[in-house]
């Protein structure tokens, strides 16, 4: 059985993906298998995978779904794993070839700790320049052990990799609003952290990124189309983010997403109830803005 699950969630990417296979493919540690979960590609995925799953030295699995979006998508994935470890790469970045065999090393020195989630690294531009203009603060010299909620304070609040006990994902699979594609990935990550679990962190730059224009994006338009998604988001911060300030502004964002994406019943599950209420007009208010911002996005 391989150690580690490299899955890759995929849709219409055949143009691209090659980088990633010959990222793996370059691996100076094998003790890997690859999944990819196409989500519903039109294109020729099927028959790419399809070649490299007999040429390749290491196993790779085809998993094909409708087009179900990202959160579904990985817990499929993460369902056909079959190793201890479970670490996502995007189909349009790549990894150094030393990253499995390092990130193996790292692995070993915590698996046995059931206070760690697993072990972080960083990933960087084609250049080689962090994600963002800050260096991540390394307190044991190499690392840093803290949870994904801490990461702030050690500069760790850039986009980072991060590889995950499989076992946890089951626990706390990533979630999705029943008539929505997408919500973010913290939903997951940060229910591990308020149990207490840990992730060290390491400031070695292994993980290529490419944001490309058909990609994830971050921009308004996801949060237009996944409305409420993003409001399970702020439901979770606010929840978990202390200080008065934080409080209000999780709860109206909550509000006002709730009121777009017309389920005015989720602010009954507010895990601040209090705030939620306090700051309603001002919710409602950010709901009108938001409507008016929405309907301008094409």
């Amino acid at each position: 059985m391989p150690y580690l699950t490299i899955h890759t969630a995929t849709y219409n990417r055949a143009y691209i993906l090659s980088k990633a296979y010959d990222s793996l493919c370059k691996q100076t540690n094998k003790d890997f298998e690859w999944i990819i979960t196409d989500d519903g590609s039109t294109d020729n995925t099927k028959e790419l995978v399809d070649k490299w799953i007999r040429e390749a030295d290491f196993p790779i699995i085809y998993n094909s779904l409708q087009h179900v979006g990202i959160p579904r998508a990985l817990n499929s994935g993460i369902s056909k794993s079959s190793t201890k470890w479970f670490m996502m790469l995007d189909s349009d970045d790549y990894i150094l070839p030393e990253t499995v065999e390092k990130a193996t090393i790292w692995l070993k020195e915590v698996e046995d700790d059931s206070r760690f989630a697993g072990v972080g690294f960083a990933r960087c531009f084609p250049n080689g320049n962090y994600m963002k203009d800050q260096v991540p603060i390394m307190v044991n010299g190499e690392y840093t052990d803290c949870t994904h909620l801490e990461r702030r304070k050690y500069n760790l609040n850039m986009d980072m990799c991060e590889i995950h006990c499989t076992e946890l994902f089951k626990q706390f699979p990533f979630q999705c609003w029943s008539s929505e594609k997408y919500a973010p990935e913290q939903l997951s990550f940060y229910e591990m952290a308020r149990h207490g679990y840990l992730l060290r962190w390491r400031a070695d730059k292994l993980y290529i990124c490419q944001y490309l224009p058909d990609g994830q994006t971050k921009d308004d338009k996801i949060v237009k189309n996944n409305p409420m998604g993003f409001a399970m988001m702020y439901n979770q911060l606010l929840q978990l983010e202390e200080g008065f300030k934080n409080r209000c502004r999780n709860a109206a964002r909550m509000t006002a997403l709730a009121l777009y994406g017309k389920h005015p019943e989720y602010l009954l599950k507010s895990t601040k109830p209090e705030y939620t209420l306090f700051t309603l007009p001002f919710g409602i208010a950010l709901a009108i803005r938001r409507t008016i911002q929405f309907n301008k996005l094409k």
